[in-house]
């Protein structure tokens, strides 16, 4: 048995890493900066008692104190492995391993990886096929560099994640929004700081695809890729996807190509990664590249289709061993739950989808009475449903078939941000819309 530390986490499909983890026999610390995103969580308090222990109050974006908890911790109960499945906490976490010589990519890396103008400048002098970019510290500069780019752009935070602040832009006002937008955020919560940095790229029209990869001593192999289903500009949030992705085989050949070349040229050793490329007119060409597993609840759809549990992977890597890729056997897909207007939500009728078929799972993770509105960015989305089929197509099929089965209500939030037609369910304390 291993003593395991993960630092911060995804609400609430980050803990299956842990149950995961427990249930191979090992001990698992949660680490946080505070429990209230997790407790607000829908299943957030039973997720939370996955864990063997936890350690709250930590600041888990600074490395010498975030040292301080886990060497002592460490002194206890000797930790073999650290764990960390958000960009933010990478750098701080790596420091740690560092320090306590435990198996983790480089501190070095992982700060290079929060600064994605810095990625771009590695992609370029390495020769990876990327979209032109600009870096803009002010919004004069943004809009003055959309211009160069040549429209529509795409604008985002230099070092953000969850598409939160991420825009196709088509003229200079709309950039200017944007680039407020991200000036303004000084921080993404659980402790992460922001920048105010914007990056600006040239927008190539495709569709969007990921290569999920591990690297193992400089040598990644990948576990294929998943195909991405993006809402509609302006804001490109990912509400599904399908693994392995339905692609012909010399464009598989080339993304994977492509992919590996990107992580040797930002120096990857030792890391799952999750890459985004957009298969553009010239081919593929690198969206950006993440230093983890791919997130949410995509890990949990792949399962459903490899012949090893890849959480067991990540497990293993963590404890310094040398996880391959195993065989794929049928398809995946997953499908987002989002808000069909703005307002209170006040129910997620999920019954129906559950029982179709070819569903696999549904989690829910809204709570009546919060506040929702159309994604536009992934903190938006109120759950998922997976299904899994023997072809691409016919998982696809189920898993639109089950989407249209849920029912989404929402109340108007008294400034008639609910209203409109086409009323569903709701529980009668005013107007409600239905997202099916």
């Amino acid at each position: 048995m291993a003593h395991l530390v993960l630092v911060e986490t995804t609400p609430t499909a980050g803990f299956k890493v842990v149950s995961e983890a427990v249930a191979l026999g090992h001990e698992v610390t949660f680490v946080a900066h505070s429990l209230d995103p997790y407790l607000a969580a829908e299943g957030g308090e039973e997720a939370l008692k996955t864990p063997t222990r936890l350690l709250t109050g930590v600041p888990t974006t600074d490395p010498a104190g975030l040292l301080d908890v886990i060497g002592s911790l460490h002194r206890k109960h000797p930790v073999h492995g650290v764990l960390a499945l958000s960009e933010g906490h990478l750098p701080a976490t790596a420091e740690v391993a560092e320090a306590l010589g435990l198996p983790f990519e480089s501190t070095a890396v992982m700060r290079r990886l929060r600064d994605k103008h810095a990625v771009r400048e590695l992609l370029g002098a390495a020769g990876v096929p990327q979209p032109a970019f600009r870096r803009a510290l002010t919004v004069a500069e943004a809009v003055a560099a959309a211009g160069e780019l040549g429209y529509p752009v795409v604008v985002k935070p230099a070092d953000g994640f969850g598409s939160l602040h991420v825009g196709v832009a088509n003229d200079a006002a709309e950039v200017a929004a944007l680039a407020e937008a991200i000036a303004g955020t000084r921080s993404y919560g659980r402790g992460v700081a922001g920048s105010g940095v914007a990056l600006l790229e040239a927008y190539v029209p495709g569709p969007v695809v990921s290569c999920e990869m591990v690297t193992v001593d400089g040598v990644s192999t990948p576990y294929g890729c998943v195909d991405r289903m993006l809402a509609p500009a302006p804001h490109p949030v990912e509400l599904g996807g399908c693994f392995p992705a339905e692609l012909a085989d010399d464009v598989r050949e080339a993304v994977v190509r492509v992919c590996a070349d990107a992580l040797a040229a930002v120096g990857i050793r030792r890391a799952h990664t999750h890459t985004e490329v957009v298969l553009g007119p010239d081919g593929p060409q690198i969206i950006e590249i993440n230093g983890r597993l791919i997130g949410g609840y995509v890990p949990t759809m792949i399962n459903y289709v490899l012949e090893r549990n890849i959480y067991h992977d990540v497990v293993e890597l963590a404890l310094g061993g040398s996880p391959s890729p195993s065989p794929v056997r049928g398809v995946g897909c997953i499908r987002a739950i989002t808000a069909p207007v703005s307002g209170v939500l006040t129910g997620i009728g999920a019954d129906a989808a559950r029982q179709a078929p070819g569903t696999a799972e549904v989690m829910l993770h809204a709570r009546p009475g919060q506040e929702v509105r159309p994604a536009r960015n992934n903190f938006d989305r109120l759950g998922f449903l997976i299904t899994t089929a023997a072809t691409a197509a016919e998982a696809r099929k189920a898993a639109e078939e089950a989407h249209d089965l849920v029912r989404v209500t929402v109340a108007d939030d008294g400034h008639g941000a609910g209203a409109g037609a086409g009323a569903g369910a709701g529980d009668g304390d005013g107007p409600t819309r239905d997202a099916s």
